[in-house]
């Protein structure tokens, strides 16, 4: 089973990748910098190195997957952060459209069912249209708010306890 997990090193992305492992799958993570990873996940996963605003390097590394988890990298900051989102989203729009991929799970946002004024949520709507409309089988994830307990450092989190 081929699953392709990015933003791994992330509040999410590294939980996700947790969870795959826990449950005995050996996902493929994209990733910036493996050195991000910690060891012991890297010897668990395939890595493969790139940026998500590469068109070329999205489309080879969820080429033939089963399932992707996609969260969307583009920082609120960005010089045009719905435009660069639509951008980096495109090949894994094109890599479902092809058959490349069989299922998308989303990391979405409650308001994206508005469909347009909510500022870069708006991104993440037209995502969601796009993904649809290849015909694949997708999740968007409407999350409502982050809770702080994403953000604990392992020293804070209860299993540290």
């Amino acid at each position: 089973m081929s699953i392709v997990v990015t933003t791994p090193t992330g509040h999410v992305g590294s939980r996700v990748v947790r969870l795959l492992l826990q449950a005995g799958v050996r996902p493929r993570v994209l990733v910036r910098d493996p050195a991000r990873l910690d060891e012991a996940t890297r010897a668990q996963v395939d890595v493969h190195r790139g940026d998500l605003t590469d068109a070329g390097f999205v489309r080879d590394a969820v080429a033939g997957a089963r399932s992707v988890f996609w969260v969307d990298p583009t920082p609120h900051s960005a010089a045009d952060p719905i435009e660069t989102s639509l951008r980096t989203a495109a090949p894994l729009v094109e890599a479902a459209q092809v058959g490349d991929v069989k299922r998308v799970v989303l990391l979405s946002s409650i308001g994206a069912e508005k469909r347009h004024g909510v500022g870069h949520i708006d991104a993440l709507a037209a995502i969601e249209e796009r993904l649809d409309a290849t015909g694949v089988d997708v999740l968007h994830l409407r999350c409502a708010y982050f809770s702080p307990t994403c953000c604990w450092t392992s020293k804070d989190s209860p299993e540290a306890s």
